[in-house]
């Protein structure tokens, strides 16, 4: 293939130089000239053959979390399509710009030495395509306008051509001295490219931007000079194999273990035990740590293709058409159930409605109660995109959108390159996405009355957490009563739970679940009442309640299931307990058949989901 080094041009530039963020290593000070990636790989020969693997630079990798798939490569590069800018392999390279590889995702496979290692590893060094004189589009647009478009210089093989831009860069900077500077990535180096994802700054994921690189440590406590001072790094290990744990809801690939919260904090971090009980039980740190999003700078909540809009900084600085975008600061998170999986659509799938008639584009899976899933906060992303009559989204040539403002004609022109014929609708969609990052001081977290009004039935709009919605006002009505395992009783709701759950043992789902809908077999001595023990019979269901809740079973012995069947109309169901642990699997396919464990290819191994 005739691969297109990055910077492997203009090597001796703007005489000698200016400091360029770190001393170095001291072996990189012998560097004498840079040859592209080609220098690095030199030394950096295994490192090099990691990051070509990686998500980063493949711009796909294995799904074992997507419930819609069968755990294939699939990422940004590979069938990705968000309620953002949509498809990017349409945007003719304007969302290849700050990616890692150097030659623009082209259309094959990179090779080791597409690998600019001074993305991640310089802060000072900047980069841009070189543009083609020759490769123009001339359109006319919305406006009535007449436009000429240039783009990148591309080689026979779909290369784009990089090299280094010494004007955004101090002057005196050479290659050379930025080959001798190289540093672990910082703050700014992994900001470069995700603080303006979806086309501007803090747009996309809400919970970072620019300002993340030298936060308040109320915008984060974390990452603030003035806090814990981490770097992305930090928690985002790439256990030296350049691979970066971190999903969230809305991504596809899987190459590394999400951080933990508890790999700094221990799972009991408080020194008051209701507050450990939530950060032992289903309440993830962030319900309480985040209070809101968008707070160093306007977030997109919602973008409407149909409203062009001219963005003079979109397509390299020739200005664009984007969609409306409905931004807003300091916005309170949603609240949903999340077990680790989502499901996200690929292009090619079909899709259906919701009950609203949305169709949701990326939904976190989880269920109450089921001893797996955690309350998290999300940013919740509304757009419109095109439905064709078979089912599928369409993916549009975005940039006919961006150059002319015609959503329409961009979507006719995205079913020819697909070979769709027929018609499409717009439809109303939307995208869930973890809010994770914007921790605050812990003087700043929510307190109990910000989420309780102490009734145990608190209303929807009395704070953030929609309990109802979220499954914790569904009970049998002899729950409710208390009147299943004992004769009625009254306590404060306080004082039930602390009872309860903390003196007794008992799960969340004893209590919050829905009716029984029968048995699972007759509740005879010779039928069900014998599966665990001899025969036994009482006149008394309350008494039977009373002895299979008590404590030494209420730590789930036994469960609800397994006496009970329930169709899960409308609030949650307890699951079975799990036979095995997911290391007791040896074998991909038993493990893959546990909604608890995913198999490990890199590992060679099952591991918890």
């Amino acid at each position: 293939m005739n691969i297109v080094l990055a910077t492997a041009v203009m090597l001796a530039a703007h005489s000698t130089g200016a400091g360029t963020g770190g001393g170095g290593h001291i072996a990189h000070q012998s560097i004498q000239s840079y040859d592209g990636p080609a220098t690095c790989i030199s030394c950096h020969q295994v490192e090099a053959e990691e990051m070509l693997g990686s998500l980063h630079m493949q711009w796909s990798g294995p799904t074992p979390d997507l419930t819609n798939t069968n755990g294939e490569n699939l990422g940004k590069g590979a069938k990705g399509i968000n309620t953002f800018c949509t498809y990017a392999m349409s945007s003719k390279g304007a969302c290849f710009s700050c990616h890692v590889r150097a030659d623009g995702n082209a259309p094959h496979p990179p090779e080791v030495t597409d690998v600019d290692c001074l993305m991640c590893h310089n802060d000072t060094y900047q980069r841009t395509v070189v543009t083609d004189p020759n490769n123009t589009e001339t359109v006319t647009n919305v406006l009535g306008e007449t436009k000429t478009y240039v783009f990148g210089k591309v080689d026979a093989q779909g290369n784009y051509t990089s090299v280094p831009d010494f004007n955004k860069m101090p002057a005196g900077t050479t290659m050379v001295e930025l080959a001798r500077t190289v540093h672990m990535p910082t703050r700014q180096s992994c900001l470069r490219c995700h603080a303006k994802a979806g086309g501007g700054d803090w747009t996309k994921r809400g919970d970072m931007g620019l300002s993340t690189a030298n936060p308040t440590v109320d915008e984060d406590v974390h990452m603030s000079p003035n806090g814990a001072d981490l770097t992305c790094a930090a928690c985002h290990s790439t256990q030296s194999s350049h691979t970066v744990g971190g999903r969230g809801i809305d991504l596809r690939a899987t190459e590394a273990p999400a951080p933990t919260c508890q790999a700094c904090h221990t799972s009991s971090p408080h020194s008051d035990s209701t507050l450990n009980r939530h950060a032992n039980g289903q309440v993830s740190c962030q319900v309480c740590h985040i209070r809101s999003f968008g707070k160093g700078g306007a977030t997109e909540m919602s973008r409407d293709w149909l409203v062009p809009t001219w963005n003079s900084g979109f397509c390299s600085g020739q200005g664009g058409f984007v969609g409306e975008e409905i931004k807003e600061s300091f916005v309170k998170p949603e609240y949903v159930w999340f077990d680790g999986t989502s499901s996200v659509y690929n292009v090619g799938e079909t899709i259906t409605a919701d009950s609203q008639g949305v169709y949701n584009m990326a939904a976190a899976n989880g269920n109450p109660f089921d001893g797996k899933s955690s309350i998290v906060p999300i940013k919740r992303h509304f757009s419109v995109m095109p439905l064709h009559e078979s089912g599928e989204i369409v993916p549009p040539e975005i940039m006919w959108m961006f150059m002319t403002g015609d959503f329409d004609q961009a979507v006719q022109r995205g079913m020819a390159d697909f070979g769709m014929t027929g018609t499409y609708t717009m439809v109303d969609a939307e995208a869930e996405m973890l809010i994770a990052h914007g921790v605050a001081p812990k003087s700043k977290a929510k307190q109990c009355a910000t989420c309780h009004d102490s009734s145990g039935e608190t209303p929807a709009k009395y704070g953030p957490v929609d309990f109802g919605a979220l499954g914790y006002h569904t009970w049998p009505a002899k729950v409710k009563d208390c009147t299943l395992c004992h004769s009625a009783k009254s306590m404060s709701w306080r004082d039930m739970h602390n009872k309860h759950a903390e003196e007794m043992g008992k799960g969340c789902v004893g209590c919050h679940t829905t009716e029984p809908t029968g048995w699972v077999e007759p509740p005879t001595k010779d039928g069900l009442c014998n599966n665990c023990h001899s025969g036994k019979t009482y006149d008394d269901p309350q008494k039977l309640h009373e002895k299979h809740a008590e404590a030494d079973h209420g730590t789930m012995e036994t469960t609800c299931t397994d006496c009970h069947t329930f169709d899960g109309g409308g609030g949650s169901t307890p699951p079975p307990p799990a036979p095995l642990s997911c290391s007791d699997y040896t074998q991909e396919a038993p493990c893959d058949d546990d909604p608890n464990c995913y198999w490990s290819n890199r590992a060679g191994e099952c591991r918890d989901r």
